[in-house]
């Protein structure tokens, strides 16, 4: 089993004709497996950061960036993960993502298809493959979505 984590967004401005939104978020990973160093996640990860998104015709686009905490680091606090991102709903099921995320060194290209099952539940067919020497070389994922409250807006 891979990272098991939450994340939490508020909206703090809604985008309209003159502004893009304005949101952050918390995101949190759970220790568990700590004494399996490659496939464990030996402390807790915390993430807070902020972002823009503006929706356009052909796509919408997110510019984010967050300040991380890792409990089993020796320097606790960093500058945390950034990223451009392309989101375009094709279908009322289908939405397909690209973006170009980095955390200091490593920085990687993420593409991913989303199934909407239902309002609030979606499957990632995500991957990643890195673009510096640092990145992982390429990290496939599949993930299952749930979101609670208001669910994607369609």
């Amino acid at each position: 089993m891979g990272d098991v984590e939450g994340q939490l967004r508020w909206r703090w401005k809604r985008e309209n004709e003159s502004r893009p939104e304005l949101f952050s978020y918390f995101e949190f990973v759970i220790p568990h497996n700590e004494e399996k160093v490659l496939i464990g996640t030996p402390g807790w990860e915390l993430k807070f950061g902020t972002g823009l998104t503006r929706g356009f015709r052909w796509g919408t686009l997110t510019v984010r960036a967050a300040i991380d905490y890792d409990q089993a680091s020796t320097s606790h606090f960093d500058l945390g993960e950034y990223a451009f991102e392309y989101l375009k709903r094709v279908s009322p099921s289908w939405r397909f993502y690209a973006g170009i995320e980095g955390n200091t060194d490593e920085v990687s290209l993420i593409t991913e298809a989303q199934w909407h099952v239902t309002r609030n539940i979606f499957v990632k067919l995500n991957n990643g493959l890195g673009l510096t020497s640092k990145a992982t070389d390429w990290t496939p994922e599949v993930g299952v979505v749930f979101t609670f409250g208001a669910g994607p807006i369609n």
